[in-house]
């Protein structure tokens, strides 16, 4: 389902157990820039909704802690240990077990458009564990999550540079 020409969401259903969903949004700064507050890992606490914290350098091979608030309603965090895979400036993700068996494949990524522009992509794939039973929930809410962190990120992004 398209939201607007500058936010896109796409949540499919490959199998029983399998997920794919993906977000993306037009940020108004260059891929630096939104690089810079994407990796400012320490500032996340202060913007960032559904993730909202990262524990760890990124850099790619490290060991990061993730602090999740899953259902904004909800006080409750899900804190997960990643390795994750760093191409610096351009895109960083992990790709391992999480709870409940769950495979997860998720990415960050940022793609000039040419006008000093940026349109970040955040994209999941889950799979394998229980994902035949709660992927449909689990998918909605990661969207919707991803929706908000992408739109909180362009805020912050355009907060710091488009003054």
């Amino acid at each position: 389902m398209a939201i607007t020409n500058n936010e896109n969401v796409k949540v499919a259903k490959i199998s029983a157990s399998h997920r794919t969903i993906y977000t993306d949004i037009l940020i108004d700064a260059s891929p630096e820039q939104v690089w810079s507050v994407l990796t400012d890992t320490a500032s996340y606490k202060n913007w960032a909704a559904f993730l909202i914290d990262i524990q760890g350098e990124i850099k790619d091979g490290n060991k990061i802690i993730t602090v999740f608030q899953t259902n904004p309603k909800k006080e409750k965090l899900t804190t997960i240990e990643h390795n994750i895979s760093v191409t610096n400036g351009e895109e960083f993700y992990w790709a391992e077990k999480g709870p409940g068996g769950i495979k997860d494949n998720h990415h960050f990524k940022v793609e000039s458009t040419g006008d000093n522009k940026t349109r970040f992509i955040q994209s999941d794939e889950i799979k394998s564990g229980i994902t035949w039973l709660a992927g449909g929930n689990l998918s909605k809410m990661y969207a919707e999550g991803y929706q908000a962190f992408n739109r909180n990120l362009k805020a912050e992004v355009e907060r710091r540079f488009n003054k």
